[in-house]
């Protein structure tokens, strides 16, 4: 059975944005967040792609490198957690938190607490601070509209790109299998309760990053990302 090298946290406040760039998804970016294909074919996708899309990522990451606009950090952690129902309780130091999750009604009935038989649980915060946000209001108040939606986007990416990096490093600290278990995070239907990132922010404290929770839950800075890890083979989304 796999177990953590350690129970409790880690920062990683100092990731080499090299490191993350080498994880950016070019589609998910180039296509989603830029908007960049809108009905090409696959020669002009691959034209534009060539041409367009790949020297805006070059000139634009040479920003986040020099002006520390974009600074990937990591908070994650491992601990201890029994099933309880539908749910888990998860323990850290003097606390313990209760996680509740919905059952799928059909065949195979799925719930995220069974993913957790191992014994524990992982969690993580991710986020690439709150430059790329001042850099791009700036850009828009001075009339620069595209240049500020090609900042927002790249910001989301590397956002995500730093979530993979802690999730590989998981992986690899926990001798699993490269594509092993999966990512969930609150707010999504296998994970709903979006007032659970309380807790997540409770266990992890990811103030040691600079990253905070509003009234409503939601992540300041905004290019940040949390999610609890499972390493099951089984664990895919599913919709309950």
């Amino acid at each position: 059975m796999t177990t953590p090298p350690f129970f409790n946290t880690r920062v990683l406040p100092d990731i080499p944005i090299e490191e993350v760039e080498k994880l950016i998804d070019h589609e998910a970016l180039f296509a989603g967040r830029w908007q960049l294909r809108q009905g090409a074919d696959a020669a002009q996708w691959e034209r534009m792609r060539r041409e367009k899309a790949e020297p805006i990522l070059a000139r634009l990451m040479s920003g986040p490198r020099s002006s520390g606009m974009m600074t990937p950090k990591l908070v994650y952690g491992h601990f201890k957690c029994c099933k309880l129902g539908n749910g888990l309780v998860v323990e850290g130091g003097t606390r313990s938190f209760k996680f509740d999750f919905p059952r799928e009604r059909q065949l195979p009935h799925r719930c995220l607490a069974d993913l957790f038989d191992a014994g524990f649980i992982t969690m993580q915060v991710a986020t690439v601070g709150d430059g790329a946000a001042k850099a791009a209001a700036e850009r828009f108040a001075a009339g620069m509209y595209a240049e500020a939606f090609y900042i927002k986007g790249l910001a989301a990416a590397l956002a995500e790109a730093t979530a993979v990096y802690g999730h590989v490093l998981i992986r690899e600290e926990l001798g699993v299998a490269v594509d092993a278990g999966e990512r969930f995070s609150p707010g999504y239907p296998v994970f709903p309760d979006l007032m659970d990132q309380r807790k997540i922010f409770a266990l992890l404290a990811p103030s040691r990053i600079g990253v905070a929770l509003t009234e409503t839950c939601q992540m300041v800075p905004e290019y940040s990302t949390s999610a609890i890890i499972s390493i099951d083979p089984k664990a895919e989304y599913f919709r309950p």
